[in-house]
């Protein structure tokens, strides 16, 4: 049998080979021998870049538009937060300053009468809905309900409909009353009575839950 020698390609065949062998794998080729920074938003279609195709922790605030973004789940109360922080301390009442509760039946603050410094009647709600009396009174004697000291206002009283009897220092007792009590035609609601026959009555450490 004979043999046959082939001879080596012509240098136009080997381009012709080499061409065919580009244009079949030239696509694979590029792209694992891109150059560097050679792929810009041109050549990105859309939806192309997925969450699984970014690396964590590469987008910042600074890439973000906060504006389209929603309320985060674990910060719902932010909101509410920053309101509450607007939200001013309750005023304390100074009775009888302008446009507070004034004394009635001849009452004045004690410290008034003796010429001592001592704090004059007063009162505060809390947040808790608890109103706080403070100060040192002298009863009056007139009135036709003997002991009235002031009126409290409406949102600073007991429940509507009762009266609350505290017990104070010196054998005295407090009678705090809530809206909408009368007795022989009187009016009661949100009066500050002080039973006893003590002049001075201490308020401070007074304190009840305000229901009207």
């Amino acid at each position: 049998m004979k043999t046959k020698w082939i001879g080596r390609p012509s240098p136009a065949m080997v381009v012709a080979i080499a061409a065919l062998v580009l244009a079949m794998v030239g696509t694979g080729y590029a792209a694992f021998k891109l150059p560097k920074k050679s792929v810009g938003t041109a050549q990105l279609k859309g939806s192309a870049v997925t969450n699984a195709k970014i690396k964590n922790k590469t987008i910042t605030g600074k890439k973000l538009n906060l504006k389209k973004l929603g309320t985060v789940p674990s910060a719902t109360h932010a909101s509410s937060a920053d309101v509450a922080g607007t939200v001013p301390p309750n005023a304390v009442h100074v009775v009888g300053a302008p446009g507070e509760p004034a004394f009635q039946n001849g009452s004045t603050n004690f410290g008034t009468e003796s010429g001592l410094t001592l704090p004059g009647a007063a009162f505060l709600k809390d947040h808790d809905n608890i109103v706080h009396l403070e100060g040192i009174v002298k009863k009056g004697s007139g009135g036709p309900i003997p002991g009235t000291l002031f009126q409290l206002p409406p949102g600073d009283r007991p429940p509507s409909g009762t009266i609350d009897v505290l017990e104070v220092p010196e054998e005295q007792s407090m009678l705090i009353v809530g809206s909408n009590v009368s007795a022989s035609g009187f009016d009661l609601s949100g009066l500050v009575i002080a039973s006893g026959e003590k002049e001075n009555v201490i308020l401070t450490g007074i304190s009840f839950f305000a229901g009207s």
